[in-house]
């Protein structure tokens, strides 16, 4: 299976068992942008994988950018959210991978012109084998 899939899997997985954001956002974590749902929710949007291979393994390195989407015009309820995945993310393990390094890279937020909403987009970087 290929390191994307398997890296994506466990984060999405993870989300969803995490009952501080499932307080949040229920079970509407999504590896693909939904169409015509509402807020709240989280989703991947974007994954990209660059090939570090070490000395003994096959290694990789993962970017993630991912979209809090909440509910309201104020900027709390979507950082909330990005606050639980960041935690997750930072404690997670994939099967078929060993997760070698779990980082936070920078959080943005805005609020969305056509909506109303405010987002916030989790940029998290990984190192895997």
């Amino acid at each position: 299976m290929h390191p994307i899939s398997l890296l994506q899997g466990a984060l999405v997985t993870a989300l969803k068992s995490d009952a501080a954001l499932a307080a949040l956002v229920g079970n509407a974590v999504f590896d693909a942008a939904p169409k015509g749902r509402a807020a709240p929710y989280v989703v991947i949007a974007r994954h990209d994988v660059l090939t570090r291979d070490g000395d003994a393994a096959p290694g990789q390195e993962h970017r993630m950018l991912l979209h809090c989407w909440g509910d309201q015009p104020s900027r709390k309820r979507a950082l909330d959210m990005a606050e639980r995945v960041i935690a997750v993310a930072l404690g997670l393990t994939a099967v078929g991978l060993v997760v070698t390094h779990r980082e936070h890279v920078r959080t943005e937020t805005v609020i969305d012109d056509d909506t109303g909403w405010a987002r916030a987009a989790v940029t998290l970087r990984f190192m895997s084998e």
